[in-house]
């Protein structure tokens, strides 16, 4: 019984995909792990490429789902938090570079599209609960700041 829809195709049939040879993108269990681009060398091993909408309503989606999971940040949990919004944060950079080099603005370093996204990013992370975390959010909202909104 097949649970999963397996096409042999890209969806949109019509447009060529985006390949990111970045697995950690999705499974953050690489993350404490060496990072490695080749696939993994099992003999069982069976790389699956899975498409990863990339726009500002689906990374708000998964944002929001994010912080609903956590609620508010504190010492207990602000270390799986970061790591979930940095999964997130990697997806907007890459959100970016094919904005940027589609378009090629000529006023910045960043496509008027992430700095738009990066926006609603930053505020929803101010309007996470403190609930006495030390770093996260404050260090990535100021990172985000400092790189795309100044």
């Amino acid at each position: 019984m097949t649970h999963h829809r397996l096409d042999p195709y890209p969806i949109p049939k019509d447009e060529m995909p985006l390949y990111v040879n970045e697995p950690w993108l999705i499974d953050k269990s690489l993350l404490e792990y060496p990072m490695r681009f080749e696939p993994e060398e099992e003999d069982d091993n069976v790389r699956v490429y899975v498409p990863l909408d990339l726009n500002k309503e689906a990374t708000l989606r998964r944002l929001d789902h994010v912080i609903a999971h956590y609620g508010e940040t504190n010492e207990n949990d602000e270390m799986d938090f970061s790591v979930d919004v940095g999964m997130i944060l990697s997806q907007v950079e890459v959100y970016d570079q094919v904005w940027y080099v589609r378009n090629m603005p000529e006023d910045g370093k960043h496509s008027k599209e992430a700095v738009a996204l990066v926006r609603e990013i930053v505020e929803s992370l101010k309007a996470i609960p403190d609930g006495c975390a030390e770093r996260f959010p404050f260090e990535d909202i100021t990172e985000l700041e400092r790189e795309y909104l100044q």
